[in-house]
């Protein structure tokens, strides 16, 4: 119960930050959410990411952490990425992307650094049916990933709605500092 009382604070404190920042962002909305903040059970669902650079590793870590059946589809890999797969954690299927890497996906990430193909992965993917987020692009993306804070049995998740994912974890290590220096 204390650290619920910790995060309120630092969370009131953050918010004017996060107020302007929203403020100052341009979008086509006025004052509708366009992604609704919720927690996703991924347990030993397929979920699988296009692109094994750090993007793609970032978006892979965070579902394996969650209890993700994680594949990765790239011809390379980062080194992180390279140590779960060699630790049996993550499959890899080397290789260029095929429309076969997204059958009976329960959520598909497009995280490569060519834009059209991403669009290409998402566009196939909603006609699969399964979730999707186009790392490129918001507007193209069903399920957006928010920058995570865990602490004990709490999480924290900040979102910018996909706007400027930095903001987001500036934020998330405000709200961080604020838990620190209270408990402290």
């Amino acid at each position: 119960m204390k650290l619920f009382r910790l995060l309120t604070l630092a969370i009131r404190r953050c918010l004017s930050d996060a107020e302007r920042s929203i403020k100052s962002m341009k979008t086509s909305r006025s004052d509708s959410l366009r992604f609704l903040p919720v927690a996703l059970d991924v347990r030993n669902k397929k979920c699988v990411i296009v692109g094994g650079g750090s993007v793609g590793t970032r978006k892979a870590i965070t579902l394996l952490a969650a209890g993700a059946a994680v594949t990765i589809v790239s011809p390379v890999v980062t080194g992180e990425l390279a140590g779960q797969i060699d630790a049996g954690q993550i499959i890899w299927q080397q290789g260029s992307f095929k429309e076969d890497h997204i059958r009976e996906t329960f959520l598909v990430v497009a995280a490569t650094d060519d834009e059209s193909l991403n669009a290409a992965i998402v566009q196939l993917a909603s006609k699969a049916g399964s979730l999707f987020c186009d790392a490129s692009s918001a507007e193209r993306s069903q399920v957006i990933f928010g920058a995570l804070l865990q602490q004990e049995q709490v999480t924290v998740a900040v979102f910018t709605d996909g706007q400027d994912p930095a903001q987001a974890r500036t934020t998330r290590d405000k709200i961080a500092s604020l838990i620190g220096h209270q408990r402290g």
